[in-house]
């Protein structure tokens, strides 16, 4: 008896150190193609979605200067400079709102140069546009620091309130003017920015400097949270990207937030991100809650700036799944950065890389799908094959090392269909395990595991032609290689690209039919030998570690939603009224209603639409709730 209690014991003590809850939040897939520049000269670079759609963006360049796009950040109109330097003031560090009824406020900073004079003062002012942006009012005063610059004032960003309250945060200096310290600062204004009220002071860290204040309202309207940088961490040394928050309800009324104050955190999941030190954030918060945050960071960049991007929880904690959205050289610097957010939850990184403006968009997914559908084996990439987007882009990946990926996935009765497609110049078609490739990682056991177990298999598509099959294993918690594999592989090699498109049967996954209806974990691994040595680079999904399948993605594989249960291809001909191309509502519940049976196909974060929507295929009505 005690012999099998113990048993009992070791097993369950097994599971609980190899297993883990999986990783929930989403991941931002950046798309390269999509990085376009939208000041030819200028920094510090703000924008935002207005509410007719177009992109409105800022910059400081010998004054202010905005321009527009029509085409979601395609193309971008000549600028326009609507506040203009004078007097050896230069007008710096914009910030821009649209306001609930229209109105366009743009913010920023007068700096004056040396020789510093008692009249012209470090300030804080704002213009307004009822018009879309086509005219611009007079300058409106805010706020005036010292005339110096150790006392001034900086960074000036907006927030409107549900209420209609607008307000204005600001880093300060001009109150400390026998030490070095710094505060931010609030001006309320209750007219739209015609007039703004007395400032009043939100965070303090006695000693140190509180800067660049970034404000949002969480989704749930129950507080505001700050992003600061804050260089008075115990054992940092340096800025640390910071929140510090105040209840909705409260709204700094006698509130301040000093620098033992529990509503003060550092932003950084250090499970998932490096130590990177690092000051200049700016916070946004997506439609279905989640929050993303960039900063800049020299972290393993020799001392030069780069941008960082972090997605963040609900509550504006726990970021994680840190990434570089600009690949630059080791020469550049991405600074002053912040970041956009569409109303569909699309994220547009911009950065001043050099002395321009540049913008890259990112897609924050949280689960991938995978319709049933019969994909060719062909090493062709034809739209319309089954996969569940039309061009085979459901995941994008290369940013970090310059390998752009795309990828995607499908699945049927039979096998599960991976294509890839990877823009790689440095050919190394080697056939071992040190070659050019691609590797599917699959959880088909929902082991969530911190080892690989069995239920877990790695499947390497060599570039070369041919496929390695691996699997977890309980007893030595680590990959081993199978030999009895029976994948199907087709390459087709270009000259700055290869694509690869593999069927897998089920039975290769240890697993005796499809997995209909059920969720499985995902990794991807992208292999890259640049020199044709024994150490190829690798990149995986954002945060996917390839032996713990806890922090792999989840795939969901869609019902076939062809209700006899045959098996017959609906996606080979994707039409706007295709399940393939339904419209994507933010962290919205797909439903299938087919013959009066209700049938969940999944969460899709991000997609292009908020609202209900029913749809016809085959002639039958197909809700969307």
């Amino acid at each position: 008896m005690h012999k099998h209690l113990l048993t009992v014991y070791l097993l369950l003590l097994a599971m609980v150190v190899t297993a883990a809850e999986p990783y929930s939040s989403s991941r931002i897939f950046w798309d390269s193609s999509t990085r376009t520049t939208v000041f030819t000269t200028g920094w510090y670079a703000r924008m935002i979605e207005l509410q007719d759609g177009r992109l409105m963006a800022a910059c400081e360049h010998s004054g202010i200067e905005v321009a527009f796009s029509s085409d979601k950040g395609q193309t971008w109109s000549t600028p326009t400079k609507i506040a203009t330097n004078h007097d050896n003031i230069g007008m710096r560090v914009p910030d821009l709102a649209q306001l609930h009824d229209g109105t366009i406020v743009v913010s920023y900073n007068p700096r004056p140069e040396e020789p510093y004079t008692s009249d012209r003062k470090f300030g804080i002012r704002c213009k307004r546009s009822t018009d879309n942006g086509k005219t611009w009012g007079e300058e409106i005063f805010v706020y005036d620091a010292q005339h110096t610059f150790g006392d001034g004032c900086w960074e000036p960003s907006l927030l409107e309130l549900p209420s209609g309250e607008l307000q204005l945060y600001f880093s300060n200096e001009g109150i400390y003017t026998q030490s070095n310290e710094q505060n931010i600062s609030l001006c309320r204004s209750f007219d739209g920015g015609v007039t703004w009220g007395d400032p009043e002071i939100v965070s303090f860290r006695n000693g140190y400097r509180d800067g660049m204040p970034c404000p949002v309202l969480l989704k749930d309207n129950s507080q505001i949270v700050l992003t600061i940088e804050d260089n008075g961490w115990p054992g940092v040394g340096d800025f640390f990207p910071t929140t510090v928050r105040c209840p909705l309800d409260v709204n700094w009324h006698n509130y301040l937030v000093n620098g033992d104050s529990p509503n003060r955190a550092k932003t950084l999941d250090f499970a998932f991100c490096p130590n990177a030190t690092g000051g200049a954030p700016y916070l946004r918060v997506l439609p279905w809650g989640e929050t993303v945050m960039s900063y800049q960071s020299a972290y393993g960049r020799d001392g030069r700036l780069s941008m960082y991007v972090a997605l963040g929880d609900a509550e504006a904690r726990n970021f994680r799944s840190l990434q570089h959205p600009f690949k630059v050289e080791n020469t550049q610097t991405v600074m002053w950065n912040s970041l956009c957010v569409a109303d569909t939850g699309i994220v547009i990184a911009v950065g001043g890389v050099g002395n321009r403006i540049e913008m890259i968009k990112g897609y924050p997914v949280r689960r991938l799908q995978a319709p049933y559908a019969h994909a060719t084996v062909d090493g062709r990439q034809t739209r319309g094959e089954g996969y569940y987007k039309p061009q085979a882009t459901q995941v994008l990946m290369g940013i970090e090392r310059g390998v752009r990926t795309t990828a995607d996935i499908c699945y049927d009765a039979d096998s599960i269909y991976f294509t890839a497609r990877v823009s790689d110049r440095t050919e190394h078609p080697l056939n071992n395990a040190y070659g050019d490739g691609v590797t599917l990682l699959i959880d088909a056991a929902d082991r969530c595991s911190l080892a690989p177990l069995d239920g877990m298999h790695r499947i390497f598509l060599r570039r070369a032609g041919t496929a390695q099959l691996s699997h977890g294993n309980d007893s030595k918690k680590r990959w081993t290689t199978d030999n009895n594999l029976h994948v199907h592989l087709n390459v087709t090699e270009k000259n700055t690209y290869y694509i690869i498109e593999a069927a897998i049967p089920w039975t290769d996954l240890a697993l005796t039919k499809a997995p209909e209806g059920a969720s499985l974990q995902m990794n991807i691994e992208v292999q890259d030998n640049t020199i044709g040595d024994y150490y190829p680079e690798k990149e995986y999904l954002p945060d996917g570690r390839r032996d713990e399948s806890w922090t792999w993605m989840e795939l969901y594989l869609q019902p076939n939603p062809e209700p006899t249960g045959i098996n017959t291809p609906i996606y080979s001909n994707p039409q706007p009224s295709s399940p393939n191309s339904l419209p994507k509502g933010a962290g919205a519940d797909y439903i299938y209603k087919l013959n009066g049976i209700s049938t969940p196909i999944g969460r899709e974060m991000g997609g292009r639409s908020h609202n209900p929507s029913v749809v016809i295929v085959n002639g039958k009505k197909i809700l969307m709730k």
